[in-house]
């Protein structure tokens, strides 16, 4: 049976601004789902992803260090990547000199490497600078975790 009746449904036009905008927002939507989801290898995808977060990477000892200091979000794969085994690593970005963590016949690795890492704690890192100043780019290797990008402050 077919309705004689009128609609009263008012009928949009596709192109009307209220559709636009619904347009608009699901294009803005599907395109953050897909940037969120592609995989990147910049130091904010290290950050995000990493059991740790670098917190300070500065000069110390009149200039003869480089202390880097980072707080730990994550104490078991924390521990993982930076157990008594691992040798940290500074490179300088401009010239890609590298940077190892000096060891003392009385104090060993100047660097913290507890039986286990506490979460929300900061420990430090110390290097031995090889020729970098403030204001210097330097990539921090730290065991299979990698922060590139980090200024000297």
């Amino acid at each position: 049976m077919i309705n004689s009746e009128p609609d009263n449904r008012t009928t949009r036009h596709p192109h009307s601004p209220r559709n636009l905008t619904a347009i608009q927002i699901g294009i803005v939507l599907i395109a953050g789902v897909l940037a969120g989801g592609c995989a990147g290898t910049g130091a904010r995808d290290a950050t995000r992803l990493a059991p740790i977060a670098v917190q300070s990477v500065h000069m110390s000892g009149a200039g003869h260090y480089v202390d880097l200091r980072y707080r730990v979000l994550d104490p078991v794969r924390a521990q993982a990547a930076l157990g008594p085994g691992v040798r940290p690593r500074l490179i300088d970005e401009a010239t890609g000199a590298v940077m190892a963590v000096p060891t003392t016949a009385k104090l060993g690795s100047l660097r913290q490497t507890q039986a286990d890492q506490k979460p929300g704690r900061t420990y430090f890192v110390l290097f031995v600078n090889s020729g970098v100043r403030e204001g210097s780019r330097v990539t921090a290797e730290l065991g299979e975790l990698r922060f590139e990008h980090l200024r000297i402050e």
